[in-house]
């Protein structure tokens, strides 16, 4: 709200940018973007993670942990042992990406394997519902609370932790980007701007705890948001994977319209996905334009501006 932004150079602490950058093929051409910090911190004893484990965790799976612990502690539920769901997605990169095998070893341990994501915070947490690894690109973390509510309304978990987690530490990605051309030169995302030129990298993990309104108010648990409707769908064969298609970004937004009973027009504020690229943003802001139009004020945002592409 205070315009503030969190890009900054690139960390030596990820790769050497020195050595490969560049605009020619297998150079990254981009600089900057948002990272978070202290990513190789993790007190594996809090948790009882084994240090060996600890070392062949994905650092995302790492992370994971410690945003649903705090998520779950946050809301006030009684999570251990119960039908908590878990519902979480990352980059699959793990440290035998990043890193000589004689720096961590994985013998008798599983904890590296794609599966962990989700499965190690339910062993860890004890949870006991459904323990589901999402990766569906950038809609990943969407995908996951969706299925998150759709599983507690089936009766498949009395709750659920969702989670999401992004980081950039895999040259390769930023090389498979900069050949693509999809990246902005100064790194950053402009949603809707004119100078908009591609997207910005960023870093996050985040974790939320969804459970039935009528519960969490008998519980007297602590609630920020109600969800009345959530929708995915995919474009088929409109388009190729990574192009967004108006007609079925319209279906989804229609669709989770329609299960929340709510007219779009009763909207003030829309979060739209808006990277700052020249087919991504018109399509998401003419639909808000033509079914959320209301007489007063229509405020539309997206924090990727602030923050980068997570």
């Amino acid at each position: 709200m205070r315009g503030g932004e969190s890009y900054e150079p690139l960390p030596s602490t990820r790769f050497n940018i020195e050595s490969w950058k560049g605009d020619g093929l297998g150079l990254v051409n981009v600089q900057r973007g948002s990272f978070l910090k202290d990513i190789d911190l993790f007190d594996h004893a809090e948790f009882g993670v084994s240090s060996r484990d600890a070392r062949a965790m994905a650092p995302a799976t790492r992370l994971l942990l410690e945003q649903s612990f705090l998520a779950l502690f946050d809301s006030g539920i009684d999570y251990r042992n119960r039908r908590v769901g878990c519902f979480m997605s990352a980059n699959l990169v793990d440290l035998s990406n990043v890193a000589v095998p004689e720096e961590y070893e994985l013998r008798g341990s599983f904890a590296r394997g794609a599966a962990m994501i989700a499965n190690r915070v339910s062993l860890h947490l004890d949870l006991l519902g459904p323990s589901i690894p999402l990766d569906t690109a950038c809609s990943s973390s969407q995908t996951a609370f969706h299925l998150a509510v759709q599983a507690i309304l089936q009766g498949d978990c009395e709750s659920a932790v969702v989670g999401g987690c992004q980081l950039n530490h895999r040259v390769l990605d930023w090389i498979e980007y900069s050949q693509l051309g999809v990246l902005a030169p100064d790194g950053k995302c402009k949603p809707f701007d004119a100078s908009a030129d591609g997207f910005g990298r960023a870093e996050g993990c985040v974790a939320v705890v969804l459970k039935p309104l009528a519960d969490a108010l008998r519980d007297y648990d602590r609630i920020y948001a109600t969800v009345c409707g959530t929708s995915t769908n995919n474009n088929g064969a409109g388009g190729p994977p990574a192009a967004p298609v108006a007609q079925y970004q319209a279906d989804a937004m229609k669709a989770a319209f329609l299960r929340a009973r709510r007219d779009p027009r009763d909207v003030s504020y829309v979060e739209v996905h808006a990277t700052g690229t020249a087919k991504g943003d018109p399509t998401e802001a003419n639909w808000v334009g033509e079914h959320c139009k209301r007489d007063d004020e229509l405020l539309i945002g997206s924090v990727k501006g602030n923050i980068g592409c997570v």
